[in-house]
């Protein structure tokens, strides 16, 4: 100590005495900008490059710290680079920016007038192309949508042949009934298929005419009584109206059809009758393919005026025959008989065009015939339709009268298509409504005109830029130099954070560590004598040095867990199941438990008021705040009494710890919940992170920690210390009947020994002349996990009777992998679980690669994976070993193992549980981690 504060003498006169000799040298600071303007900038060309530089030594030297010299010149340096550049902006870029003006605004204003040009010229240009782009794009428009249309015409024609096909195939046999028909009918009808009529028609030798008569003349009768039935009709020579068919070698009558009403005309009619017909029946007898008639007025009554359509317009309709398919198992009977459907051409259009969506109009011409010298002639009209969609989307069919095809070659826009329609042909012509494909200019137009308003204000910009770049330049400049400064700042503070840290960590182990390597070597010559341990005296001190390792690895254990908790907290990664808590029963009780082991004279006391009072928070962590302060307080009273407090104030629920110890002093309770702070024992044994952890958790379930400056413990010499814990919630009324169970958290598992101790020296309330030692440690003060809080109460850990729902002890018989590339922690993981579970199994493994090859061919109950194994080559994570374990079918329960946190990570891939390394070894402790992880 003295050697360090002569030499803290020593370096504060050098940096008086030099920065009193640099005062007295007024070219010392023009030196350092030359070396800053030659040196440095020729580097790095900015003054923030040279911040950059000057980082880069801080780094790498770091016995520049020690020397005040180098820390003022490095100073003195920074400083002189920013008022340089700070110099040169203000007064060299004004000179620059005078003398350059007026060439600037000469430049400007040619500039806003080749942009004027341009813009006048690129709006011309882009409303010509635009023109000639939207005529096109219509054009296309137009012929993709036309395309489309007859598509669906297409589409539906072959609807009404594969449902012909089917009619054939269910009429075939010749063993069909009428009633039978007629619910074939009502499937095609509610299949939303739109015709007059379907129908089957036999092949008919007339030596069965009469049997065929006889059975449609009783059926009639029966059903239909207000037919009247003639038998097999035709168009016989001679006679424009049907009549009976006179004796024909064999007929096609329409012996099958429905729906009969407004079919009465139609009903055994000989389509083998007319020449018509007559063609269309040999087209598909002897092709083996469907076949349509030519364009036909249907047979319909003297009151009708057209069967096609409710208008007054021209309307046909045609006979699609289909003679079926030959099927293998009869080869010697097909062709023979026909299924035929009577469609209405306007049926068809509507059909097609029920869900279209831009209006159109659509004219069919039959362009086939029979005759060759029909070629010439104007081909058939077979009907037209047009479509008006509105804006809503609503469509409108409007039919017209006969058009010929040659009419429609004036049109401007037509799309005309030939499709083939079974045997026959036929020309679809399509054209637009309207203006429904004109093209839209507005577009056009307006973008013209925002071209060349946009050239306007860019040459405004310009203008307006030269004069405001000048301002922008020299703010520029200000706001790097700043901005070097805060990085170069922010760089150290960084830097100094780092090392702050790591003094820490080497601090508070080294103590331990040292310790816990002289008890073992007090252990080890102990043993290691020809008659170790013989007297009890050689026994007593060996149980004194292993009670030191003890307590040393688990300080060193509590550092590195507490700061894990300390960093979650603080990034608020850590969850906060509130549920309903009995303050007494649920925090107090179990605290006092596990507090009450310090002897008689310090006294342990409870007070709730009221005794039945309950609040909604997070016990697990409201058990975790007030254990840490207890035992704090634990440590320094010798003497007098440690009270555990709960109450109602100003409608909120408090809780406190107060006891009667030495108290904390004035000028240390500024810092108290302050990170990394230093220790109040003498000893320094506290890591300095407790309290910092106790207020990121209250704060965390939204309460507050504070420190009651005005209590006094009333005992004589001894003021105490008293944390007040304020939830800020109001208290709750208690159940009527406790439920006997509450929900299960998965952060119980986080309730490990060493995390719920949260620190053990943030509150060290010694005080001077106090003396205390590392082997004076006791198991009494050492932290004992999850098992004390189960020992000393069935509802630790954050639950209710969690005995209701997880089994008291394991399960006798049980295969385990234990997966870790460290063979000495696999050796003393398996001898711990032995002590509480005998009858187990093990297996080892030392990495994910030979656990995955030992369960292909075994099968465990438990695995435990460790999450990183080190190896020469590149080794499986755990997490990615659990998840190929998983694609590959192994339904182990998986519990993740890692001193770091990495429940989220295994829990995705698959695992079931996950556990803190290391593994508790205290028997109950050990014995509630394993039930947790079975069965939680």
């Amino acid at each position: 100590m003295k050697e360090k504060k002569s030499r803290g003498i020593s370096r504060s006169n050098i940096l008086w005495n030099s920065g009193r000799s640099l005062k007295k040298q007024p070219s010392a600071r023009k030196q350092t900008e030359s070396e800053c303007m030659n040196s440095d900038l020729e580097r790095a060309g900015t003054c923030a490059d040279a911040d950059a530089e000057v980082l880069k030594r801080y780094h790498d030297d770091d016995d520049d710290d020690d020397d005040p010299l180098a820390l003022w010149q490095q100073q003195q340096h920074d400083d002189s680079c920013k008022t340089y550049l700070m110099t040169k902006g203000n007064h060299g870029g004004d000179m620059n920016s005078l003398s350059s003006f007026k060439v600037h605004w000469a430049t400007t204003r040619l500039i806003m007038v080749l942009i004027l040009a341009l813009s006048l010229g690129t709006c011309l240009s882009f409303i010509a192309v635009g023109v000639s782009r939207a005529n096109d794009r219509e054009d296309d428009d137009f012929h993709r949508d036309a395309q489309d249309f007859v598509q669906k015409i297409q589409a539906s024609w072959a609807e009404y042949v594969h449902a012909a096909s089917l009619v054939h195939a269910r009429c075939r046999d010749g063993t069909l009934t009428r009633a039978e028909f007629r619910a074939l009918y009502e499937y095609l009808v509610a299949g939303g298929l739109d015709f007059k009529a379907v129908q089957f028609d036999p092949h008919v030798p007339h030596s069965q005419r009469q049997e065929l008569e006889d059975e449609a003349r009783a059926y009639y009768a029966e059903h239909y009584p207000h037919v009247d039935y003639q038998g097999i009709l035709g168009f016989e020579p001679g006679l424009a109206e049907l009549s009976p068919r006179s004796e024909q070698p064999f007929y096609y009558p329409i012996h099958y059809m429905e729906p009969i009403v407004g079919n009465e005309a139609a009903i055994e009619l000989d389509y083998y009758s007319s020449e018509s017909r007559i063609q269309t029946v040999n087209a598909a007898l002897t092709r083996g393919l469907p076949a349509v008639t030519s364009r036909l007025q249907l047979v319909k009554t003297s009151e009708a005026i057209n069967r096609c359509t409710s208008e007054d317009v021209d309307a046909y309709g045609v006979v699609l025959m289909h003679p079926g398919v030959n099927l293998t198992a009869q080869p010697d009977v097909w062709p023979r008989d026909l299924a035929s459907f009577v469609i209405c051409v306007p049926q068809l259009l509507f059909k097609a065009t029920e869900k279209q969506v831009k209006s159109l109009a659509a004219y069919i011409h039959d362009s086939s015939s029979a005759d060759p010298a029909k070629m010439m002639h104007e081909p058939d009209f077979m009907g037209a339709v047009r479509v008006d969609v509105d804006n809503s989307g609503n469509v409108k069919h409007t039919y017209y009268d006969e058009v010929s095809l040659s009419s429609l070659d004036g049109k401007n826009m037509f799309h005309r298509q030939a499709i083939p329609v079974a045997n026959r042909y036929w020309t679809i012509t399509v054209v637009p409504v309207d203006e429904t494909y004109r093209p839209h200019l507005v577009f056009v137009i307006l973008g013209g005109t925002i071209i060349f308003v946009a050239g306007v204000c860019l040459a405004l910009w310009v203008y307006a830029n030269t004069v405001r770049m000048r301002k922008f330049n020299d703010m520029k400049v200000k706001a790097e130099a700043e901005k070097a400064q805060l990085i170069l700042k922010n760089a150290r503070q960084a830097t100094r954070a780092e090392r702050e840290l790591n003094d820490f960590i080497a601090h508070e182990v080294r103590n331990p560590v040292a310790a816990a390597m002289a008890a073992t070597s007090f252990v080890k010559a102990a043993i290691q004598k020809d008659a170790p341990l013989v007297d009890e005296n050689a026994r007593q001190q060996a149980r004194e040095d292993m009670c030191v390792i003890d307590n040393a690895l688990k300080f060193v254990n509590d550092l590195l867990r507490n700061m894990l908790d300390m960093h979650r907290a603080a990034d608020k990664q850590l969850k906060v199941n509130k549920q309903l808590t009995d303050v007494l029963h649920d925090v107090l009780e179990p605290v006092h438990a596990m507090l009450h082991q310090r002897g008689d004279r310090v006294e342990l006391l409870i007070e709730c008021t009221p005794p039945n009072l309950y609040v909604m928070t997070d016990s697990l962590r409201l058990k975790q705040v007030i254990l840490n302060l207890g035992r704090n307080s634990a440590k320094f009273v010798n003497e007098g009494f440690i009270r555990l407090c709960a109450e109602v104030v100003d409608g909120q629920v408090q809780l406190s710890v107060e006891d009667s110890g030495p108290g904390i002093p004035q000028k240390k309770r500024e810092f108290l919940f302050a990170k990394f702070q230093e220790s109040l024992d003498r000893l320094s044994q506290g890591t300095g992170i407790g309290l910092f952890l106790c207020k990121n958790l209250v704060e965390l379930m939204g309460g507050e920690i504070c420190l009651d400056d005005d209590y006094d413990s009333g005992v004589p010499n001894q003021p105490g210390t008293r944390f007040l814990v304020k939830l800020k919630v109001p208290p709750v009324e208690p159940p009527a009947d406790e439920p006997a169970m509450m929900v299960f958290h998965d952060d119980v598992e986080q309730y490990t020994g060493d995390e719920m101790v949260v620190g053990d020296g943030g509150v060290d309330s010694s005080q001077e002349g106090m003396e205390k030692k590392w082997s004076e440690s006791t198991d009494e003060t050492c932290p004992t996990g999850s098992s004390e809080l189960a020992a000393a109460s069935p509802r630790s850990n954050g639950v209710h009777n969690m005995t209701s729902s997880i089994p008291k002890t394991l399960p006798k018989n049980l295969s385990v992998l234990l997966v870790d590339d460290d063979s000495m922690i696999r050796k003393m993981f398996s001898r711990a679980i032995e002590t509480v579970a005998p009858t187990w199994t093990f297996r080892q493994a030392a990495n994910g690669e030979t656990a995955l090859r030992i369960t292909e061919t075994e099968q465990f109950d438990l695995i435990f994976m460790d999450m990183y194994m080190a190896s020469v080559e590149k080794q499986l994570l755990g997490t990615e070993t659990v998840a190929e374990m998983r694609v590959r079918g192994v339904k182990s329960r998986i519990c993740g193992l890692s001193a770091n946190d990495k429940e989220i990570e295994f829990l995705n891939v698959g695992a079931d549980a996950f556990a803190f390394k290391p593994f508790p070894c205290a028997h109950a402790a050990l014995m509630a981690e394993l039930l947790r992880v079975l069965y939680s």
